[in-house]
């Protein structure tokens, strides 16, 4: 948060919990079968709006929204940076070494699917984005655990 509010930073950034990431996966797959679809994503807009009391900053006001992803099937933590001006993850895992980048990129699968229709449905960006899933980078050059 310190980031946040810090004036004299030259990038804007917010957070998530762990409840978006959780809630994602769990409507991943669901919303694009279901007729209602919009009121799966409806919990989530509070986040991209700056409604949600703890994370009250608008993703409009934001270059980089970081998101905690816990991959269940490794029991680890991974950091996804949504860039909003490229509209793109960068994805940091420290446990370079033990994690594999195929199960990351299964971890991070359902945010690059849905995030582009909470982004829409939420009107965050005065333009049009494209109804196609976001692109993943994997970040390699960052300091990696030696323990794990």
């Amino acid at each position: 948060m310190r980031l946040k509010l810090n004036t004299s930073n030259r990038i804007r950034a917010t957070c998530t919990d762990c409840y978006f990431d959780f809630k994602v996966k769990s409507i991943n797959g669901k919303y694009r079968t279901d007729s209602n679809s919009i009121n799966k994503l409806m919990p989530l807009l509070v986040y991209p709006n700056g409604h949600n009391s703890r994370f009250n900053t608008s993703w409009r006001e934001v270059d980089h929204v970081f998101i905690p992803v816990f991959m269940d099937k490794k029991s680890h933590w991974i950091l996804v940076d949504l860039d909003m001006s490229n509209l793109h993850l960068d994805v940091y895992n420290s446990l370079f070494k033990t994690v594999r980048d195929a199960a990351i990129l299964e971890a991070v699968e359902p945010l690059r699917l849905v995030i582009p229709h909470i982004i829409c449905q939420s009107k965050v960006l005065n333009h049009e984005i494209p109804d196609a899933p976001l692109s993943i980078r994997l970040c390699k050059d960052i300091p990696h655990q030696t323990n794990g």
